[in-house]
Formats: C-alpha cells, structure tokens, sequence
C-alpha cells in the first residue's frame, strides 16, 4: 500500500506522535504505538529524509519505505491494510524513529556586548524591509500558484494533462501545487478504472442478455420436448395396455390348442375303436357267410 500526503514538517523526526495521531486517528495511532512499545519494529535504515524498516504483523514481516521531500510525505508498505492516510506498521516505524532520535544540541553561542548594542538600537526601517521582503516572496509564490492553478482548471476543463509545476521553493505552495497534481493523476487513474470497470458491465450486460435469449430458447424447448414426452408415454400406455390384451388371447389360445389336443386324442380313441369294431364285423359278416349255404 502506497499512499502521498502533504506535510508541513521538513524533517521527518519532526514528526511528533502528536501530529501523526492528528493524521490518522485514535485507532490506527493505538495499533501502531502498540506494535512500537511491543518492539516489532527494526529501522533498517534511516535518515532526515527516508526511512527503511521491518515491522512484524499479524500475518508476516512487512517492509516500509518512509520519504519527506518538499513538503510531501510518502509512504509504502508490503501490508495488505486498507487504512488510510497510512496503515499501523507505517505510525509504529514514525514513533519509532521519533523515539530513537535525540533531539539535536543547541549550541548556543554568547553575543557580544557591542553587537547586543547593534542588535538593540537597529533601525526600525530595516525591519520592516525584511518583513516586505519576506511578504513579497510569499506574494510571488502565491502569484505563480494562481496562474498555474488557472492552466490547471482549463487543462481540467479539456481533459488535457496538466501545465508544468511552477519552479518555487519548498513549502506550503509548492506542496499545494504537488498536491494537485498527485489528486488529478489519482483522479485519472481512478477514471480509466471507471471505464474499464463501465466496459466490463457492458460486456456483461450484453453475456447476460445473451445468457437470457439462451435460456428462453431452452426453456421452449424443454417445453417441446415435454408434450413429446406427454405423448410418447401415452403411447406406451396404450402399447402396454395392448400387450396386456395380447396376453388375455395368448392364454386363451393355449386353452384351446389344449382342448383341441383333448378332443384329437378323443377322436383317435373313437377312432381305433370303430376300426376294431369294423374288423369284428367284418368277422362275423364273413362267419355268416360261410354259413349260409349256397342256393340250388
């Protein structure tokens, strides 16, 4: 997580815990001032201007990188937090370096007497040259932020990048200026994600729309193919039923052949017995005959 804030501090062990829990608030300050006093903290590299450090989170070791340069204060960490301005581990380094620092000795150095006297009965004129002086070079820098600011809304207002940052010194102006540039550059970063995000739902859209003529489509279909079914299975009932049917006369049929056997064997029966009977009268018939005597 990567975050630029402006900072009126021009070093950063001038950055008292009080000004970092102003920027951030009570709960992120707390975490962070808790992971401090638990020493997970180990500032791996660091002077007035940048800060290389390790903080032992929850998940892991995260790695920052702390930098103040010309009013704006920058910072990276590998943490997956969403906090903002900056995330705990960031406050814990702060504190950190704030507590590891002592202040820097003044040396203070004894005026003489004669110079006392220069300093006591200077003219009042130059004093207030150096104040006109001082008020003037605010003027100018305010001036170059005006007209700058103004090619920066015409810029804005034709989507064009914006004009180069005026040459100024470090301070509260420039960091105006620079934090300006950092919210327009956020800003169109912000808007290509816009439309790529607004050509995604489009696409979407358009798959889903997709999705739904399919799915009605299938829907009449299966529709179809329900009163197909309706009917095919009526017309299995109705094969079932004749099958039942065949099977009545098939039983039937057996019955018959069964009697039919029955009477062909009752007939055959009958039958043997006419032609034993007709051999006995045949018999009797040639007996009869032989009786007989001839006629004279």
């Amino acid at each position: 997580m990567r975050n630029r804030i402006s900072c009126s501090a021009q070093k950063l062990s001038q950055l008292e815990p009080e000004m970092v829990e102003s920027v951030v608030g009570g709960h992120v300050f707390k975490l962070g001032h808790q992971y401090m006093t638990e020493n997970r903290v180990r500032i791996l590299d660091a002077h007035e201007g940048q800060i290389n450090s390790e903080v032992d989170g929850t998940y892991g070791v995260y790695s920052q990188t702390i930098r103040l340069k010309s009013g704006t204060l920058t910072t990276k960490c590998s943490c997956p937090a969403s906090e903002q301005p900056f995330c705990r581990h960031c406050v814990a380094v702060l504190l950190k370096n704030f507590q590891s620092r002592a202040p820097e000795e003044v040396v203070v150095e004894p005026v003489p007497e004669p110079a006392k006297e220069i300093i006591k009965h200077a003219p009042e004129e130059e004093s207030k040259a150096a104040s006109s002086s001082s008020v003037d070079f605010k003027f100018h820098e305010i001036g170059a932020f005006v007209d700058w600011i103004q090619g920066a809304m015409e810029a804005i207002a034709k989507d064009k990048p914006l004009p180069n940052l005026p040459d100024l010194p470090p301070g509260a102006v420039r960091s105006w200026t620079e934090a300006i540039q950092d919210l327009r550059l956020q800003y169109q970063a912000s808007e290509k994600e816009r439309k790529e995000f607004q050509s995604e739902l489009h696409d979407c859209k358009n798959h889903i729309a997709t999705l739904t003529q399919d799915l009605e489509k299938s829907t009449g279909e299966a529709k179809d193919y329900k009163v197909k079914y309706a009917e095919i299975r009526n017309e299995l009932d109705q094969c079932q039923a004749m099958l039942e049917e065949h099977a009545v006369i098939v039983k039937e049929r057996d019955r018959f052949a069964d009697q039919m056997n029955g009477l062909r064997g009752e007939l055959l029966r009958k039958g043997a017995e006419l032609d034993s009977l007709a051999d006995s009268l045949k018999k009797v018939s040639s007996a009869l005959q032989a009786a007989t005597p001839p006629p004279r």
